[in-house]
């Protein structure tokens, strides 16, 4: 994985583990769309999300958005990396990892990165 993801497909914010600190955004299956797509973060220290997105576009910060983001929210910590969902720091992920994957799992199937409890 190259630290971006993007598609044009609708997202939601699907499941969060506070224990575990994992979040799951998907795109589920519609009409005339046949797979599903989870967008996973890991060791989440921190985020700000909309419950939805029109189109994702997930990538590692570049370096003037990580000084920005610095100055408004303070340190980034070691093993964290600062994932941007919109532009200007108006939805983003801080986590250790973020992943994705393209299966045909229906609506109630577990993630590809495991189950998430209530989910």
């Amino acid at each position: 994985m190259d630290g971006e993801f993007r598609s044009e497909r609708y997202f939601k914010v699907w499941a969060y583990s506070v224990s575990k600190c994992r979040l799951l955004l998907r795109s589920t299956k519609d009409p005339g769309i046949s797979t599903r797509i989870d967008v996973y973060f890991g060791g989440v220290g921190r985020m700000l999300l909309k419950p939805y997105y029109e189109g994702l576009h997930a990538t590692e910060a570049d370096a003037a958005t990580t000084a920005e983001y610095r100055d408004r929210y303070g340190e980034i910590g070691t093993g964290y990396t600062l994932f941007t969902l919109e532009p200007d720091l108006r939805s983003f992920v801080v986590a250790g990892v973020m992943q994705w994957h393209e299966d045909d799992g229906g609506f109630d199937d577990p993630s590809f990165f495991g189950h998430f409890k209530g989910a």
